[in-house]
């Protein structure tokens, strides 16, 4: 009966004991899945911060990006504005060329042989060459029958030659 006894008791004390590891282990696993959960609102919230940082900085690069695009845009069109500029530059300059030269052509073709040939002697040799060259063939025999036979010799030659013409030509 004494081993029944001690049996007994023996059940009863492992039983109490058994309780309160019970409330031990449960209140461990309690304050541990209050750990994780402090965690786990802790992770949302760096989330949810970074998140917003995240969005705020894309709006300002497309903020900047939508800036440099119109800075872009603003100079390509000032770009064009400045070529087109340039073209219709150059072709009246190239219209006054055309006319100054045309209206001093015009004016050797109409003067007198002698003072034609005078005035051709003292340019310097290209330009009279070019003048020379835009004239018909009859002027400018007429105008070298005129000319220091020496001036003519020189012209005729560079017109021979017709290198600066070449550049004219290219030009043209």
């Amino acid at each position: 009966m004494k081993s029944i006894y001690f049996a007994l008791f023996l059940v009863i004390f492992l039983h109490a004991n058994s309780d309160e590891i019970l409330a031990d282990r449960e209140a461990n696993i309690a304050k541990n899945l209050e750990r994780i959960d402090s965690s786990r609102q802790e992770l949302e919230a760096y989330r949810a911060a970074t998140h917003t940082l995240f969005n705020q900085r894309e709006a300002q690069i497309l903020a900047k990006e939508k800036d440099l695009n119109k800075t872009l845009e603003l100079i390509s069109q000032k770009e064009e504005n400045i070529k087109n500029m340039l073209a219709k530059n150059e072709k009246i300059l190239a219209e006054l060329k055309s006319i100054t030269s045309d209206k001093v052509l015009e004016v050797y073709a109409k003067m007198k042989d002698g003072a034609a040939a005078t005035i051709i002697s003292e340019l310097p040799r290209d330009e009279a060459a070019k003048v020379l060259h835009s004239l018909e063939a009859k002027k400018i025999s007429t105008i070298f029958a005129k000319m220091d036979p020496q001036i003519a010799a020189e012209l005729t030659q560079i017109l021979k030659n017709d290198e600066l013409f070449k550049e004219t030509n290219l030009d043209k």
